[in-house]
């Protein structure tokens, strides 16, 4: 009878990937995100060694060899484009606006042909309003209306006037404009320099092969490369990931087979 040997574990990969964001400037856990589809999740471990050569005499050869440190890192691709995932993507925070529906009258803006205006912009709300409604455009001294279409167009949704070149608006006027913003609620994002350190974990789904969930206990994400907000693809948004150690008690890397 022959030598057996095992056989081998073939093994496609699939999986879920989870990120737990920790509290800023704290270790402190704020639950798993579900990162949504991940066409592609790598590591990555490179260990750095220290070599000891005998050059006694005649050529040297290694006779020592020990490893110093190692370096874990990994990759992903999503292609889940939802505001959680974008907030990861520009180190950002979201936070809820409330708009309210309280009348703008004589709001200043200096104008030229050609040019696209953002309806209640200011130091406190960059973006400007959303969704406006009972729109009056009028010169600075309140006596000449200006009229939709001839003059300028109005984009309600987005809260926008643009000035229609050879229109009775010229270069440099000041126009008064009247508005009532329609109530309502928005998620915005804000972006930060907050670095993101969390938890991160993958739960295998492999179709074929044995399933092996793994755990992270602290990362750090970073965005990798190119978000294309315009092209014909689907969009993608790619994260580095470096593992690193939560505390002295905790590895830095487990990964746990399915209970038979």
């Amino acid at each position: 009878m022959g030598i057996l040997f095992g056989s081998n574990k073939n093994t496609l990969g699939r999986g879920r990937l989870f990120f737990d964001r920790f509290a800023d400037g704290t270790t402190n856990k704020t639950g798993e995100l579900y990162l949504g589809n991940t066409p592609e999740f790598n590591l990555t471990v490179e260990p750095e060694t220290l070599e000891h050569y005998d050059s006694d005499a005649g050529l040297k050869f290694k006779d020592e060899s020990t490893v110093l440190q190692f370096a874990r890192a990994g990759s992903f691709v999503t292609d889940n484009i939802n505001l959680n995932n974008l907030a990861l993507f520009f180190f950002g925070t979201q936070e809820s606006v409330t708009q309210a529906a309280t009348p703008v009258a004589d709001e200043a803006i200096t104008v030229l042909q050609g040019r696209h205006y953002q309806l209640g912009a200011t130091v406190a709300n960059p973006p400007g309003v959303r969704n406006v409604g009972t729109v009056v455009v009028q010169d600075d001294t309140d006596t000449t209306t200006w009229v939709e279409d001839t003059d300028y167009s109005l984009d309600e949704a987005r809260g926008r006037i643009y000035i229609i070149p050879g229109g009775g608006i010229s270069d440099d006027d000041v126009l008064h404009v009247d508005y009532t913003p329609v109530a309502n609620t928005r998620t915005r994002i804000v972006s930060a320099d907050q670095s993101l350190y969390g938890g991160l974990r993958f739960e295998s789904a492999n179709p074929v092969g044995d399933k092996n969930d793994h755990l992270f206990p602290k990362t750090l994400l970073t965005p990798n490369g190119d978000y294309a907000l315009k092209g014909d693809e689907w969009q993608q948004m790619s994260f580095n990931v470096e593992i690193l150690t939560l505390d002295d008690a905790t590895s830095p890397h487990y990964i746990d087979g399915q209970p038979a």
